[in-house]
């Protein structure tokens, strides 16, 4: 029974996670800029000055707009927290919290996917495989091959962008001249890994 409660915990958390970052969805929305057949195109420009929205209450939450399927799930996950028979609210809040932690971990790897070029995916594989990180000398021809190759999409995008995008979403850290991953990173190689999410891809 277990295995198939699992997957209804994750759905419903990740739900959750969808209402408390829906500004970060609204702004990626915001971003597209152009939708054809062929696919939807992002603006990936950085997201300076935006300010964010406040959490909400608890009130405030719970007014939130819900369905039947909803209040199902709210009661299957209600029953399947009482079988696993914690011990205090502590332990129920930190199961959530767990659960709650793990899904946004999934919106956040989805949402870098989606954006991220075949070239920035390919430098962070290199750089999973240096202990010490890559020097900026070193890791400028892997641009130059992406520019030269899609040339459309780095016709003003500079290497600074292209490793800006990385660096804002937590992907590398620099250090003086040398580029490192950073565990989360390492963890966004991983979920590409686990979710059947191919390194080969556009940019």
């Amino acid at each position: 029974m277990d295995i198939f409660i699992w997957p209804l915990v994750v759905i419903v958390i990740s739900f959750i996670a969808m209402i408390i970052f829906r500004s970060a969805l609204s702004r990626l929305i915001d971003r597209v800029s152009k939708a054809s057949k062929n696919g939807i195109s992002f603006d990936r420009g950085q997201e300076r000055g935006i300010p964010e929205t406040p959490p909400l209450s608890f009130d405030d939450l719970m007014k939130l707009p819900i369905t039947a399927s909803i209040l199902d799930r709210e009661k299957y996950l209600k029953t399947y927290i009482e079988t696993l028979k914690l011990k205090s609210d502590s332990e129920k809040t930190d199961v959530l919290i767990r659960f709650l932690s793990f899904s946004r971990l999934e919106v956040e790897f989805n949402n870098i996917s989606y954006h991220i070029f075949g070239s920035q995916v390919g430098l962070l594989n290199h750089l999973s495989g240096n202990l010490y990180g890559l020097t900026l000398a070193q890791i400028e021809p892997i641009y130059n091959l992406a520019k030269e190759t899609y040339p459309s999409s780095y016709e003003d995008r500079t290497l600074n962008d292209w490793l800006n995008y990385l660096i804002t979403n937590n992907l590398i850290i620099q250090n003086n001249d040398r580029i490192i991953i950073t565990q989360y990173g390492k963890d966004f190689l991983k979920h590409l890994i686990d979710t059947n999410q191919v390194y080969e891809r556009y940019g």
